[in-house]
């Protein structure tokens, strides 16, 4: 029988650790949190030696979507913190540095004074060599031009920095940009001309991963330099301007509004994610043809993602029976509500995918995947939701030869899904996985986020569809009828996560 230990004999091994690892521990709190610890004897000064120093203005506010009521009284509280960690920080090197700070709440005067003190904290930064570089001048406030700030020109030769991200910033550089160690850019409502564009992209040999989110001051992009693989373009452009990307060496593509480009030079893209985020005259209209030839640039392409509305496109070309030429995709995302009106577009995807290996579809909360009254044309379609699938006579050459991987996410036991599975399972003959995720992801897809016609019901739907639990007995009987149902292939194997 073992004895208890007194709490006089019990061994304090936080206390044992040397410093330099302790300091290491709290270098993964929030600095506010880590500067509290000055409060524990053990700990005492050793904050002032953390690697990551995380000064964000929501940790002291109760942050909401797309709600701005704050006022600067909670920017004053973060603006003497971060005096007071800057003065007594005695690391010689900084690992990560964030500055989330809403730039709109103040004046323009006060905006003014704090641009330079703001620019002192980014060359204390910089002079301690940080690699990961974070300054976001929006957090949880709404977009304005007054809001741009234009930070140091010595960010864009930082020889230490390997990320850079940039939210709500203005780029004009004044000297040669030199970013020799930058493998990863992020550029968050930034203003930017292309001129400066390509003289990052130049003057950033390593770099590898480009991610462009709602920027503007630019009409061309050009990816020419051989090391960048992933790039992310996601603009909201509200005239008849058109963005012209070209993307030579580019290996992973993901672009969202892509009516609004013209794509150029796709030919090494292995990986692609597009989106359509306007009306769906596209697909049917005086674009048609333009948005067959862009599908067709994705030749090369082995897994691509497609979202909500991007599937109705295909449900389009279904519907009015025009052809589209076979792919050679081996792995296939959907990422979509899951409706009648989707079925045709999936039923399209399956046939013209030949060479499909993997399916993996992610389900996400909703029913109404019209965004717009131009769309309500598709609705004079009739579909029967119920019996599409028994009604599939034609061959598909991927469900025969190929397909050996299913993954369903987020599962919801609704008619569509059901359906689908069955007839999955009956027409499969290589299957050799069907995996069925009932857990819910924790962020809604950003096409339904942009582009639902009402952001409060898209909310409300969300939100049910998070909280939702499966009933038990409902599950158990779905999946014990699942496990019985007939298979077209002897081999697979059903798993339920």
């Amino acid at each position: 029988m073992q004895k208890k230990v007194a709490l006089s004999e019990q061994i304090d091994r936080i206390s044992s650790l040397p410093d330099q690892l302790l300091a290491h521990i709290l270098s993964f709190l929030p600095t506010k949190d880590a500067v509290k610890t000055v409060l524990i004897r053990r700990f005492g000064n050793l904050w002032t030696a953390i690697h990551n120093l995380d000064f964000d203005v929501c940790l002291y506010q109760e942050c909401r979507e797309f709600s701005y009521e704050f006022g600067p009284e909670n920017e004053e509280r973060l603006i003497d913190l971060i005096r007071h960690v800057l003065i007594l920080h005695e690391s010689s090197d900084i690992h990560r540095f964030r500055l989330k700070f809403e730039f709109n709440v103040w004046s323009s005067s006060e905006q003014l004074k704090l641009a330079t003190e703001f620019d002192s904290w980014i060359h204390f930064a910089l002079r301690k060599k940080v690699k990961v570089l974070e300054l976001d001048f929006k957090a949880c406030g709404n977009f304005g031009h007054k809001g741009y700030h234009k930070f140091p020109n010595v960010v864009l030769t930082g020889d230490s920095l390997t990320e850079l991200h940039l939210v709500y910033c203005r780029v004009e550089p004044q000297e040669h940009i030199r970013l020799r160690s930058l493998k990863s850019l992020s550029l968050n409502c930034v203003l930017i001309s292309e001129e400066t564009m390509t003289e990052i992209i130049s003057g950033s040999p390593a770099l590898e991963n480009l991610f462009i989110y709602g920027c503007v001051g630019f009409h061309k992009l050009n990816f020419t330099s051989v090391n960048l693989k992933n790039v992310v373009i996601e603009l909201f452009r509200y005239d008849n301007s058109r963005l012209e990307v070209s993307c030579p060496f580019v290996t992973s593509l993901n672009i969202s509004n892509i009516e609004r480009m013209h794509m150029n030079n796709l030919s090494s893209v292995v990986d692609a994610a597009i989106s359509f985020n306007g009306y769906l005259n596209c697909a049917h209209g005086e674009h048609f043809h333009e948005v067959k030839m862009l599908f067709q640039q994705f030749c090369g392409a082995e897994a691509f993602t497609l979202f909500t509305r991007s599937i109705l496109v295909f449900t389009i070309w279904e519907l009015i029976k025009s052809s589209f030429p076979s792919r050679n995709w081996r792995r296939l995302v959907l990422k979509m509500m899951l409706t009648k009106w989707h079925l045709p577009g999936i039923a399209s995807l399956l046939r013209n995918s030949p060479h499909l290996e993997m399916l993996d579809i992610h389900m996400r909360p909703g029913t109404k995947p019209f965004c717009y009254r131009d769309d309500w044309w598709l609705k004079e379609y009739e579909i029967d939701g119920e019996n599409f699938w028994d009604f599939q006579l034609s061959s598909f050459d991927c469900l025969r030869s190929h397909l050996k991987t299913i993954r369903i996410h987020s599962f919801k036991i609704e008619p569509c899904a059901v359906k689908l599975v069955h007839f999955l399972l009956r027409k499969a003959y290589v299957l050799e996985k069907l995996v069925i995720d009932t857990n819910r992801e924790s962020y809604p897809d950003k096409e339904n986020q942009f582009m639902s016609e009402r952001w409060t019901e898209f909310s409300r739907e969300y939100k049910e569809w998070r909280e939702s639990s499966i009933d038990s007995e409902q599950w158990t009987e779905f999946s014990r009828e699942l496990l019985c149902f007939p298979r077209a292939s002897p081999q697979a194997v059903i798993l339920f996560l």
